[in-house]
């Protein structure tokens, strides 16, 4: 049978279109190399353990991530592009994140080190990685940010408990956030001319008398509960004063 012209031109179409179809290309960054040690990938991982933040006027381009912690038992948490866990959540904010969390870890391909990351419940990714000082540089398809780690070794990332507060102690040449039993609180007095203050210590006033002071002389004079001094409130002394103004 002899194909006309166009016959010819459809058959072409046909082949190129079905070429195409078959063209397949791996996911930047997943073919990992082989002869890798093990070792030399945790040694790896290790420098990527820690908490990062993206910061729109440092960080350039934002990419998957507004923030990142990588756990040091190979888990992760973040927060993360809205749309890589939910394409239909709208936000009236930049970025638009949501909670995500699985595990990671590292290999290398084409010789870079990769990072990639398996939350639950969804595909995996992987990102190029390298770190360089506090910055964790993150790349994928082609895009790029910065992530700066979370200085967690100083007292604004540290809660100490009740009666404890922090402070940064030299160790080692270097120095550490270190919770620190508060100091006892001196005892409040009872000052003024007239004994109508309640301080932490004695204060000089003039000597002008109130009817309300009066109140004041059978009033407990201690520390309240956000630890300032003043007198204890109770019905007696409210009313007392409400008589004597």
């Amino acid at each position: 049978m002899k194909l006309t012209p166009l016959a010819l031109l459809l058959s072409s179409i046909s082949l190129f279109a079905a070429g195409c179809a078959v063209e397949t290309s791996t996911p930047e960054g997943d073919t990992e190399d082989p002869g890798v040690s093990q070792d030399e990938l945790n040694a790896a991982s290790q420098k990527l353990v820690g908490k990062y933040e993206w910061r729109g006027t440092d960080s350039g381009s934002f990419l998957d991530f507004e923030n990142l912690d990588l756990h040091g038992d190979g888990t992760y948490s973040a927060t993360v592009d809205a749309s890589l866990v939910n394409p239909a959540i709208r936000c009236i904010k930049f970025p638009c994140a949501v909670p995500e969390s699985g595990t990671w870890s590292t290999f290398k391909s084409a010789g870079k080190l990769r990072l990639r990351v398996r939350p639950a419940g969804h595909a995996s990714r992987s990102y190029a990685a390298s770190k360089a000082n506090d910055q964790l540089t993150l790349g994928r398809y082609g895009d790029q940010t910065i992530l700066f780690q979370v200085d967690a070794n100083t007292c604004a990332n540290v809660r100490c408990t009740a009666g404890t507060h922090c402070e940064m102690k030299g160790i080692n040449g270097g120095a550490l956030p270190v919770c620190i039993k508060d100091a006892p609180l001196a005892p409040c007095v009872r000052t003024g001319c007239s004994g109508q203050i309640c301080a932490e210590q004695h204060m000089v006033t003039t000597c002008d008398w109130k009817p309300s002071y009066a109140c004041y002389q059978q009033a407990t004079c201690e520390r309240q509960a956000d630890n300032t001094c003043g007198f204890t409130s109770t019905p007696a002394l409210t009313s007392c004063i409400a008589n004597n103004q």
